[in-house]
């Protein structure tokens, strides 16, 4: 596993997945922003919308290897095998939008990847080892699956949170999503306001949602008024 997961194994990877976020958007290191395929710019909200669709459909490719282990098609060897391949691929392009494509995956990047990845196959582990002794249900499995599938968002944040910190922002804000429940944290992080970059934790960190946190973050070069 470790193997897997060094900065070449990683990199080899990613070249296979491609820098860029879509087919036809680029990302121009001058200004820190995507660009669309006739050059204009992408909102913050239009690149966040995609990272959500991406997950969404990363949580339906591993509800389906669920489902695919429950029914018997897959066995539990092949299930670890598959998902952990779907957990990779998808942590790798999230921090390849994250922090701007290939040229802004420096080696420290590429080591939070494998860090990340490292502790997602450890609950995996878990989970397979519950599974195969029977603790959870078909329904309980679908539902736990859909967790990797959120924690990916993880590697976005941790990944435009140093870009932006690289672009020259100092200042966050944490943003509820208004079609959100929140948890207690979350409330406590938005009701901060603007703050030192760094002084709040990620989304999906230090808070009761965990890896189902819904909320954003705001970057701004100077306190506004």
């Amino acid at each position: 596993m470790m193997q897997e997961l060094s900065p070449a194994s990683l990199l080899t990877d990613s070249i296979a997945l491609s820098a860029r976020l879509d087919e036809d958007w680029s990302y121009d290191p001058r200004t820190g922003r995507y660009r669309a395929a006739n050059g204009r710019f992408l909102s913050g909200a239009t690149v966040e919308a995609t990272i959500d669709g991406r997950v969404n459909r990363t949580r339906s490719d591993l509800r389906a290897l669920t489902a695919s282990l429950a029914d018997g098609t897959l066995s539990l060897e092949q299930w670890q095998v598959q998902v952990r391949a779907e957990i990779k691929r998808a942590h790798i392009r999230a921090a390849l939008v994250g922090n701007g494509g290939q040229q802004g995956m420096d080696a420290a990047a590429w080591g939070r990847v494998g860090w990340r990845l490292r502790e997602e196959y450890r609950y995996l582990e878990g989970f397979a080892k519950d599974l195969l002794e029977q603790r959870v249900s078909v329904p309980m499995a679908l539902a736990r699956i859909g967790l990797y599938a959120d924690s990916v968002r993880g590697s976005y944040w941790t990944g435009t949170t140093i870009r932006q910190e690289k672009q020259g922002y100092t200042l966050m804000k944490r943003i509820l999503d208004p079609q959100a429940q929140h948890c207690q944290d979350c409330l406590r992080y938005a009701a901060a306001g603007i703050v030192a970059l760094g002084a709040l934790p990620m989304p999906g960190q230090r808070c009761e949602c965990k890896a189902r946190c819904r909320c954003t973050i705001r970057y701004y070069r100077s306190q506004m008024p």
